[in-house]
Order: structure tokens, then C-alpha cells, then sequence
């Protein structure tokens, strides 16, 4: 008896060639070894290529601002009438985002091989979700693709919106706090100890605000290499795939939810993007307890992704999606609502769009109502944190003036 064969290992290169019509074309691939890569970009009409090994290849991501760009395109081309086969050749050529333009060379190959579309795409789950693949399976199964991808755009876009006002509240007050604190470490090590050489020539008892500062100044010193070295490792777990991570990403998503202003603002953009996926999936025609699992990873939140597989599990047991909503206490009432309102009526995919677009004006209102009140907070409590060391340095000063 033999025994199994191995299978080969997969490694990158940076190829260059030329097309068709002669111009000069690049890109990177991944192939056992150089004479697979070069028949595989023969196969795409490359000639006179010239290969290069990559030994550290870092995977790089799509930007979630080229995949919709992206699917609208497909979109809009297979609206036109081109064949599935030729749209995806001409997004390999037009495509910008190299990342992305490699993935799309792969799911070409793929199809042309007589793979289904949406068969090819979860060959890439890093960069397709499952949200992606079931609305692409529902449009090749009901022969409406082109609308299934048009629908997929907006629903990305619509996705990317929530994030991107989410971000845009957080980025200020993060900025001008990074900023503070840089500006805080700087006084505390270099400014502080000049003050304290200063302060012994005086002989006397310093007061307790000034050797308060001191002493956080003289801890900052002494631990600044092993808080140099504690960033470093974090960042490196930070860096680690898998479980290490994981365990991470739950404890920041638990935290950040139980914040007095961000908690809510979080769980405000979640829910609606939860709402307007599920809403998306179930007028691709999904069935739910199939669409509830794209729908959890579509929520980018641990918590919530979660808690909807647990929903899931519900649904394919016949509970109802509103009760184990409710039990749950985290889907606000009127979400409920609506989604028992659906159930019984058979439109829960138009009104989990309509919660979604109502969530969406009240995420719009509670970021215009956070930003005005983080400006005037930042600026008094970093005025209070810096006039405070200035005031506690110059007190000393202020004592020694009144004794002559």
C-alpha cells in the first residue's frame, strides 16, 4: 500500500509579461513552483514571462472601498450583457488595488476551469464573507446575478458608510488625545527632571503636588524601556492569527460596548448593519437560518456574531428570530418589533431594511451629539492634566518668592 502523496506547497511570485495586445502587464501569483505559475499565466494570455520568487510575502488585504467598487462594476457589466467569463477578465485589467486584481486572476481561472462563481469566490475567505457568497449563490441559482450584484454593492456600501461615520467620530478625540499624551511623556522625561535638579539646590520640603509629579516623572524614566518593550509585545500579539487574537478582539468588543458614550454609538452601528444584511440576504431569497450565518460574520463583532449563530441555532430548531432577539436584550425594542411584525406577515426583509435606515438616522444624530460634546470635554481635561504639572512645577518657585 503507498502512501499519500503530499501536497505541495504553495509559493508566491512577482511576475511580469506581456498581454494580448502587447502591453506591458505584472502582478503576483501563488503556484508550486515556476513552471506551474508560468503555464498558469499562459493560460491568461500572458507572454514572455519573467519570474521572481517572493520570500516574505505579507498577505495584503483589500480595502473594503475596492470590493464594492469592484462588485458594482461586475455588476454593471454583466447588466450589459458580457459573458461572466470576459467581466471577469476585463476587472483583472482595469482593477488598481493589486491585492485584488490577483484574486480576481484566481476566481477567473477558477471559472474557466468550470468552477461556479460563487465556489470560486469562497476559495477566498479572507476577502470574499460568507454574506458575499450566499447573495452570489442566490443570483446564480435564481439566474438574476446581475441584480444580485448590484444589490451586494449596496448592501457593501451601505456597510462601509456605517464604519466609516463610526471611525470618523472616534478619529478626533483619539488623535487629539495621542497627541496629549505624547506632549504629557515628553514633559514628565525631560522637562520635570530639570525642574528637579533645580527644586534640590532649594533645600527645602517640596509640596505634595510637586512630588507627586516628581515621582511619576522618576517612574516614567525608570519603566520607560520595559513599557517600550510591553508595546512591542503587544503589538506582536496583536500580530498573532488564530486564538491569540481572538481572545484579544472578544475582550476589545466586550469593553468597548460597556463604555458610558462609545458603548452605545457602537452597538447602534452593529445592529443596523446586522439589519441591513439580513434584510439584503432575505430579499436575495435566502432562507433564514441559512442566512444568519453570513450575517454573523458580515457583523464584524464578536459579540453580535455570537450571539447570532446562537440565534441561529434557534431558528433551525423552530423558535422564532424576534423571540431569541428579545431573550437576548441586546436588539433594541423597535428592531424586535419589527421583526415579529415581518414574521407574522411575511416582510421581515422590508422592514429590516426600514429599522436599518431608522438605526442609520439615529447613528447619524448620536455622532453629531458625541462630537460636540468630546470637544469641549478633551480640551478641559487636557487643559487640567497639563496646567496641573505646570502649576505643581512652578509652586515650589511661587513658595520661595514669599519667603524673601
Amino acid at each position: 500500500m503507498s502512501a499519500p502523496k503530499t501536497q505541495r506547497q504553495h509559493v508566491s511570485f512577482a511576475w511580469q509579461g506581456r498581454d494580448a495586445q502587447g502591453r506591458t502587464v505584472h502582478g503576483r501569483c501563488s503556484a508550486p513552483d515556476a513552471g506551474l505559475a508560468r503555464a498558469q499565466l499562459r493560460r491568461q494570455g500572458v507572454q514572455q514571462v519573467q519570474l521572481q520568487r517572493v520570500w516574505w510575502d505579507r498577505p495584503s488585504r483589500v480595502r473594503p472601498g475596492d470590493l464594492s467598487l469592484m462588485t458594482r462594476q461586475l455588476a454593471a457589466l454583466l447588466r450589459a450583457g458580457v459573458p461572466l467569463l470576459q467581466a471577469l477578465n476585463m476587472l483583472s485589467r482595469s482593477l488598481t488595488s493589486v491585492a485584488l486584481v490577483d484574486v480576481m486572476q484566481q476566481v477567473q481561472n477558477d471559472v474557466a476551469a468550470g468552477t461556479a462563481l460563487h465556489a470560486a469566490l469562497a476559495r477566498h475567505p479572507n476577502h470574499f464573507t460568507g454574506l458575499y457568497t450566499s447573495m452570489v449563490r442566490a443570483g446564480e441559482s435564481a439566474g438574476i446575478l446581475d441584480t444580485m450584484m448590484e444589490r451586494l454593492a449596496h448592501t457593501l456600501e451601505k456597510n462601509q458608510a456605517l464604519r466609516s461615520r463610526v471611525r470618523s467620530a472616534l478619529m478626533y478625540p483619539c488623535a487629539v488625545m495621542g497627541v496629549a499624551i505624547a506632549v504629557l511623556v515628553l514633559i514628565l522625561v525631560f522637562v520635570v527632571p530639570v525642574f528637579e535638579e533645580v527644586f534640590q539646590s532649594f533645600g527645602a520640603d517640596l509640596p505634595w503636588p510637586t512630588q507627586m509629579v516628581v515621582a511619576l516623572s522618576e517612574g516614567l524614566s525608570a519603566s520607560g524601556p520595559l513599557l517600550a518593550l510591553g508595546l512591542l509585545l503587544g503589538l506582536w500579539w496583536w500580530q498573532r492569527p488564530q486564538a491569540a487574537q481572538a481572545r484579544l478582539q472578544t475582550a476589545k468588543d466586550h469593553g468597548l460596548l460597556k463604555l458610558p458614550l462609545l458603548g452605545p454609538l457602537i452597538g447602534t452601528a452593529v445592529v443596523a448593519r446586522w439589519a441591513q444584511t439580513l434584510s439584503a440576504l432575505l430579499a436575495a431569497g435566502v432562507p433564514l437560518a441559512e442566512a444568519l450565518e453570513p450575517v454573523a460574520q458580515a457583523c464584524d463583532h464578536v459579540v453580535f456574531a455570537r450571539l447570532t449563530l446562537q440565534l441561529q441555532r434557534q431558528v433551525a430548531q423552530g423558535s422564532r428570530l424576534s423571540e431569541g432577539m428579545a431573550q437576548s436584550g441586546r436588539f433594541p425594542p423597535m428592531l424586535v418589533q419589527l421583526c415579529a411584525t415581518g414574521e407574522e406577515t411575511g416582510a421581515m426583509d422590508t422592514l429590516l431594511a426600514r429599522a436599518g435606515s431608522l438605526m442609520e438616522t439615529e447613528l447619524n444624530d448620536r455622532v453629531n451629539g458625541l462630537s460636540s460634546l468630546l470637544e469641549p470635554l478633551i480640551i478641559v481635561v487636557l487643559g487640567s492634566l497639563i496646567g496641573g504639572i505646570l502649576v505643581a512645577m512652578y509652586l515650589p518657585i511661587f513658595r520661595l518668592g514669599q519667603v524673601f
